[in-house]
């Protein structure tokens, strides 16, 4: 009895220091690995800024005069479509030109075919 539960007692140890010793590896080969990509992403980020100094441009308001058709009772307000245009422009490195901005229909196809798309698009 005394020698099953030494083993036991030894085993439990064993198992607990084995686990600790993981965690710890595991820890330092996390805080390895994010170091390494905080090096590469600062070498990256100093290495765009250097090859793109921003130039400061006075701008002038432009009022533009044409109004905006619309195929459905009401027009997109410019809020959004100076958004768009600023998402657009985050997204492109380089100079972009939107030609056109509309609205999507918002039934379009089956209920089966959006329950489809609404499912298999969420966020996690």
């Amino acid at each position: 009895m005394e020698m099953a539960l030494n083993l036991l007692l030894a085993g439990i140890v064993i198992v607990f220091f084995v686990l600790v010793l993981l965690i710890f590896i595991i820890k330092i080969y996390s805080a390895i690995v994010q170091a390494a990509q905080n090096g590469s992403q600062k070498r990256k980020d100093a290495k765009k800024a250097a090859e793109k100094k921003p130039e400061l441009i006075k701008a002038e308001p432009q009022v533009s005069t044409a109004q905006p058709t619309a195929t459905d009772n009401e027009a997109i307000p410019g809020e959004v479509i100076a958004a768009i245009a600023a998402a657009v422009d985050a997204m492109y490195d380089k100079p972009v030109k939107i030609k056109s901005v509309r609205r999507s229909r918002a039934n379009s196809g089956s209920s089966w075919r959006n329950a489809g798309l609404f499912e298999n698009t969420k966020p996690f």
